[in-house]
C-alpha cells in the first residue's frame, strides 16, 4: 500500500542458520549457536514499513506527545526519556532511520502509528524470503554498493545514512524487534505465528536484527540475531514497524 509499506503475504519458510551439515538446508558457515536448529516457521500475512523509521516520522511522535501519553507506554518505559539520545543533533538529519531509541520507545512509537514491531519471524521472512537468501538481496556478499556497514569492524561512512539509497534491511541501522531473546528458542517455538517467549517469564533483553552502519559482514546476515537490554539508547539502534491489517500510507 503506497511506497512505505510491503506486503508480506502468508507462507512458509525456514528460519535459521546451522553449519554443521553442509547438505542441509540453510548452512552457513558463518552460523552462530542460537540461530539453531533450523526450523519451519508459517506466518500470516502482514504489511512491513519499506524502511526504518525516519527521524522525520518520529519527530511527529515527539510533537504529538507521544512521550507524555502513557497509553502507548503499556510495555513499560513511561516517563524515563522525553525524546531519544542525540535528538537533536539526528533532527538535522531527517531522512536518516532514527536511533538512539530503546526497545521501550519503538513499542511506544508503533503503539501511536497503529503498528507494532514485527516479531523475530515476521522480520527474518522478510530477509530471508522462502528461498533462503542469506541476504535479503541475496547470497552475494556485504559491499558499499549493498549496505552501510563495518568492513572488519571499520566503517565504511561512520553513521546511518538516509533510507532508500541502499538495501536497508541490512546494516545502517540494528532494528528491535518484539521478541525477548532466548537463545534456546528455536528448539520449542511454535510453527504458526511464534511470538517469541512469554515475556513474563524471561527478564531479559530483546531482540535486534539486521546489522548496522557499525556492524561487520556476518552480522548482516539475514538468520543474525543480536541481543541487548531493552533500556539501551544506542546510536546504531533503530527499528521499523509491521502492521496486520492495511496500514496508513505512513507512520
Amino acid at each position: 500500500m503506497g511506497e512505505n509499506w510491503i506486503e508480506i503475504p502468508a507462507g512458509e519458510f525456514l528460519m535459521g542458520a546451522q553449519k554443521s551439515d553442509p547438505e542441509a538446508p540453510n548452512y552457513d558457515p558463518e552460523a552462530y549457536a542460537d540461530e539453531a536448529p533450523v526450523h519451519p516457521v508459517r506466518l500470516s500475512a502482514y504489511w512491513m514499513g519499506r524502511y526504518p523509521v525516519m527521524v522525520q516520522e518520529y519527530l511527529r511522535f515527539v510533537k504529538d506527545g507521544g512521550y507524555a501519553e502513557a497509553s502507548y507506554w503499556n510495555a513499560g518505559g513511561f516517563g524515563k526519556w522525553k525524546w531519544p539520545a542525540g535528538w537533536w543533533e539526528q533532527v538535522a538529519n531527517p531522512t536518516r532511520p532514527v536511533v538512539g531509541v530503546s526497545w521501550y520507545e519503538a513499542t511506544a512509537y508503533a503503539a501511536w502509528a497503529g503498528c507494532r514491531l514485527p516479531t523475530e519471524a515476521e522480520w527474518e521472512m522478510a530477509a530471508r524470503g522462502i528461498n533462503g537468501r542469506k541476504y535479503p538481496w541475496g547470497d552475494e556478499p556485504p559491499n558499499e554498493r549493498l549496505a552501510n556497514f563495518a568492513p572488519g569492524w571499520k566503517p565504511n561512512i561512520g553513521h546511518p545514512t538516509p533510507v532508500g539509497r541502499i538495501s536497508d534491511l541490512a546494516g545502517n541501522v540494528w532494528e528491535w524487534c518484539s521478541d525477548v531473546f532466548d537463545e534456546g528458542y528455536y528448539g520449542k517455538s511454535p510453527k504458526e505465528d511464534p511470538k517469541g517467549p512469554d515475556r513474563s517469564t524471561r527478564g531479559g533483553a530483546c531482540v535486534l536484527r539486521g546489522g548496522s552502519w557499525f556492524s561487520p559482514s556476518e552480522y548482516l546476515r539475514s538468520a543474525c540475531r543480536y541481543v541487548s537490554r531493552p533500556v539501551n539508547r544506542l546510536d546504531d539502534f533503530g527499528f521499523r514497524v509491521v502492521c496486520v491489517l492495511s496500514p496508513r500510507t505512513s507512520v
